[in-house]
């Protein structure tokens, strides 16, 4: 019995020690509150359940371990209580995260995960950046270029859901990913069937889509593609949630998102998206909205409202050095199915 009150008792102080601080500050009142209130719920915590945080909370996500359930109570979420301890300390209320599709426990009012790297911060919006240029597709060579990048034939239809009016060969494919390095596309097509798919940097990462590992096929790309590689780490997870299509920024560094649906009426505008935060980024409502599947804008000619691109660490606009995507060291396309 000693050795296990001592084993709970060395964790929760383990985890006390490593929560984050605002800045340099100095510890207010109110800090001081939090933190017993987070002893408190730790002490309500299973020893196993006290190891699988601290796992989690240790590796920053590495390891982001299993759902650590506690009771809701009338005046205070714990996930939220949680998430200020050790990922943001200026996260303010619970409609500020959203769930990452990796966490199994069930939305109910009764238990709510409190592993705080269970959970994604939404994106706010923000005043949009300066326009950008698109793709400029004469750089590409035919054989190199993805499907939502040859013209585009005018449908009299809208884009429909994604998981019923899908093109696709196989009904369960929702969208493929292309993997790109500058303006070469490295790789085959990666066909997605599950829900969720991981987008890693790295080959440690078993379960996912491991941009390393394709980068094999590429002979001797730049050094700026490799550094920017080595910086991608848990990269992103993408998920199909309803009819729409979510991205979680997983990684350290930001991302940057094209997407029509994020895009304003007079300009194409990649969206920044921090470490850590995630966005909707495929809504069919919006995408609707652009009188059919082939939308013109007089600077880029055709655009694919089905067709998502993603450059991890460096973004492009006249913001950046970089004006086109194609000038990114590394990227994604996702081409959803119902354009196929």
């Amino acid at each position: 019995m000693f050795m296990f009150r001592s084993r709970k008792t060395n964790l929760t102080k383990r985890l006390v020690k490593a929560r984050k601080r605002r800045g340099n500050e100095a510890r207010r009142p109110t800090e001081e509150e939090a933190e017993m209130s987070v002893i408190n719920l730790l002490k309500k915590l299973h020893e196993r359940q006290l190891e699988m945080l601290f796992r989690a909370v240790d590796t920053r996500g590495q390891d982001p371990s299993n759902c650590v359930l506690l009771p809701r109570t009338h005046n205070e979420e714990p996930h939220v209580l949680f998430c200020q301890t050790w990922r943001w300390p200026d996260l303010r209320k619970g409609s500020e995260l959203r769930r990452l599709p990796m966490c199994k426990s069930p939305r109910d009012l009764v238990y709510d995960c409190c592993n705080p790297y269970h959970w994604s911060r939404l994106l706010q919006p923000e005043i949009p950046p300066p326009p950008y240029s698109r793709i400029d597709m004469d750089q590409l060579k035919p054989e190199e270029r993805a499907p939502s990048e040859v013209p585009l034939v005018c449908r009299d239809s809208y884009p429909g859901s994604l998981t019923t009016n899908g093109d696709s060969v196989n009904p369960l494919e929702w969208c493929k990913l292309a993997y790109w390095e500058l303006s070469s596309r490295v790789g085959p097509h990666f066909p997605v069937e599950t829900p969720a798919v991981n987008v890693f940097g790295d080959v440690s990462h078993p379960d996912g889509f491991s941009l390393e590992t394709l980068a094999q096929h590429s002979f001797s790309p730049p050094k700026s593609v490799e550094k920017t590689r080595c910086k991608i780490g848990l990269g992103v997870t993408l998920s199909r949630e309803g009819d729409c299509v979510w991205v979680y920024n997983r990684s350290d560094h930001p991302i940057f998102v094209n997407s029509l649906t994020l895009e304003d009426s007079n300009y194409h505008i990649p969206t920044r998206v921090p470490a850590e935060h995630c966005l909707c980024v495929y809504d069919p409502h919006k995408a609707a909205q652009h009188n059919g599947w082939s939308y013109n804008h007089p600077e880029i000619g055709p655009v694919d409202p089905n067709s998502i691109g993603i450059s991890f660490v460096k973004g492009w606009g006249q913001k950046y050095s970089r004006r086109q995507i194609t000038s990114c060291p590394c990227w994604l396309e996702i081409l959803l199915a119902p354009c196929r």
